[in-house]
């Protein structure tokens, strides 16, 4: 039988094997581990949370399966998207500068830098820093932490790496083709009306004698083709909103044989600047400021058309 001394070397030997095959796993997706700027290749299939952080806010976005997450809301896809394809052209990047007397103005001070970090479940696998973007050339600049090197790689848009918890969230709060749309009605507390369309064109509670301005009913739908949030309530404000006292309920009914389903949204006025939306039974709170939620509150009197 062996020894307990042998045994233990035995197992410390297997340790060290396994762990270096999975760094050998991790890094095998590509032969230039390493480019210029020293930063590993990252490769979106193997990392699983992502931390993006500054001064005033901090973006945790995590895997679950082949979903990411932000809090307990899917990510919106074409962010991560824009941003996925910005890590891949960090493989691309230049050499900007060697001087830290340039640094502050490409943006690594406390005041506008920000750190981006890489994990595997609990494992850092790389971190960097990103300086502010160059709207002129549409470059992002990028150092590793300690070393006196800046570097630029293309990233077209502004705020590719977020710090606001908020901007990774999807924003849309209805996407209703207008083509799809077979009735709108609109309940308020006092009083309700519906628009529908019929074989002779839009009617008003099934009133054909009401002449109806098709333009405006066209302009009020455009703008529920896709209704994009101003923001988020967050949980703790989430929960103070009574959606069964809502100030309005807006019901979308679709055309038969048409890819959209029945839609419904809730609005609740919070405060003097902002309203609340509640979209079907999805979870998530969004808001709007009151200037743009006024716009989908119509009377029945601004869809008649006028002499």
């Amino acid at each position: 039988m062996k020894n307990k001394p042998t045994v233990i070397l035995f197992s410390i030997f297997i340790f060290i094997s396994v762990f270096f095959a999975g760094i050998k796993i991790l890094l095998s997706n590509n032969s230039n581990i390493y480019d210029e700027t020293g930063i590993i290749f990252i490769d979106p299939n193997i990392i699983n949370s992502i931390q993006i952080s500054d001064n005033k806010n901090t973006s945790s976005l995590y895997k679950v399966n082949e979903s990411w997450r932000i809090g307990k809301q899917t990510v919106f896809e074409p962010k991560l998207s824009l941003f996925w394809k910005a890590i891949a052209n960090i493989q691309k990047s230049e050499l900007i500068s060697v001087n830290p007397k340039n640094f502050k103005r490409m943006g690594f001070d406390d005041a506008d830098k920000t750190l981006v970090r890489f994990f595997l479940e609990s494992t850092l696998q790389e971190e960097f820093l990103v300086g502010k973007w160059d709207q002129d050339t549409k470059t992002c600049f990028i150092k590793k932490l300690n070393i006196d090197q800046v570097y630029g790689f293309t990233c077209p848009y502004e705020n590719i790496f977020a710090t606001d918890p908020d901007m990774w969230r999807n924003p849309i709060i209805l996407s209703f083709p207008p083509q799809n749309i077979d009735s709108i009605k609109f309940s308020y507390p006092d009083r309700e009306f519906e628009i529908n369309l019929s074989e002779s064109g839009w009617v008003l509670n099934n009133n054909p004698e009401i002449m109806l301005d098709t333009t405006k009913i066209a302009q009020f739908a455009n703008l529920t083709q896709l209704l994009l949030a101003d923001g988020f309530l967050s949980e703790e404000e989430a929960v103070k909103v009574d959606f069964n006292q809502s100030d309005a309920l807006i019901t979308f009914m679709p055309k038969p044989k048409t890819s959209s389903t029945i839609s419904r949204i809730r609005l609740k006025q919070i405060d003097a600047n902002k309203v609340a939306i509640k979209s079907g039974n999805s979870p998530i709170i969004y808001f709007l400021s009151l200037v743009n939620a006024q716009q989908l509150l119509p009377s029945e009197e601004n869809f008649y058309l006028s002499d």
